[in-house]
């Protein structure tokens, strides 16, 4: 498996460094951990003096030799525990570069620290982490606050090719044999809910609920069975609600470690993720989340 972690030094990253250190990845995995140098920060070099120039031309070797410090020590931390490790330091905008060096070299998984709901004005302009979530190819894995140990998960399900492709990536991994599951379904309010219903209306409500229960409840049980066979205990959860906040009630309900959900991405020049389940579990997700589509979609 090929890994690439995007590492910056702030608190989030080093949770996610540490993550490599304490769970368990594919045996002769390859990992690289790239440093973004953010063009951004140094503004546009036209129109400034000769002096400004070279100023501007030794801050930004003063921040890459920073940056090859603080590689080189994660590299030390992680050697024990990986085939290999390879360092890297690009320019450029920070999501942009990411995705580029993941592409590059067709990264299995994306590792990064979040920010989530802590950052409001950096969700709201569109935080690094989600726009890598919105444009990358492979799955991402967002860390969210220190967990050394993987002990419970949470698998939203519902019967997309996305939410299938999300169930095998993580069954792939070698996850720890004490593990729990929750596989949840969530039942999405009816149209005609949110407008206002006669009280008469109430049994026929119902029984639209029927079928969609039934086939939720057959989602979460094939999903809870081939997890089950993967020699997991896992439990089936099926609710009824706006399902970015469901899923989070129950991962805050479960303490989990960590929360699985498959996402559409970008299709074309139509954000689908805007506003969608995996948007809102990223930004709310009491714990790391882990986002994953079906290859090729």
């Amino acid at each position: 498996m090929k890994i690439l972690c995007a590492v910056d030094g702030s608190k989030h990253s080093r949770w996610a460094l540490e993550v490599l250190r304490c769970w368990s990845f594919p045996q002769e995995s390859a990992l690289t951990l790239l440093h973004v140098l953010d063009i951004a920060k140094f503004g546009p070099a036209k129109g400034l003096s000769r002096a400004s120039q070279e100023a501007m031309k030794r801050a930004r070797g003063l921040e890459e030799g920073i940056a090859r410090g603080l590689l080189a020590r994660e590299k030390a931390k992680l050697l024990p525990g990986w085939a290999a490790v390879e360092n890297r330091i690009v320019r450029g905008h920070p999501a942009e570069a990411i995705i580029r060096s993941a592409s590059r070299r067709k990264a299995d998984l994306i590792v990064m620290g979040s920010r989530g709901q802590t950052d409001i004005r950096a969700f709201l302009l569109g935080s690094v982490s989600r726009k890598v979530v919105m444009h990358a190819a492979s799955p991402v894995l967002l860390i969210k606050k220190h967990v050394p140990v993987l002990r419970r998960i949470v698998v939203a399900v519902d019967g997309s090719k996305h939410a299938e492709a999300a169930v095998d990536f993580l069954l792939r991994m070698p996850l720890p044999p004490a593990v729990q599951f929750t596989v949840v379904a969530v039942i999405p309010p009816l149209p005609i809910e949110t407008m206002p219903v006669q009280l008469t209306l109430a049994e026929f409500l119902e029984q639209l609920r029927v079928p969609l229960v039934k086939s939720a409840k057959a989602v979460a049980a094939r999903a809870a069975e081939r997890i089950g066979k993967a020699g997991f205990a896992a439990k089936t959860a099926v609710v009824h609600g706006h399902p970015n906040l469901e899923i989070v009630k129950i991962a805050v309900a479960e303490r989990a470690d960590l929360v699985v959900v498959g996402s559409r991405g970008l299709t074309g020049n139509v954000r689908f993720l805007l506003g969608s389940v995996s948007d809102g579990v990223i930004k709310y997700s009491p714990c790391a989340v882990l986002v994953c589509r079906r290859q090729g979609a």
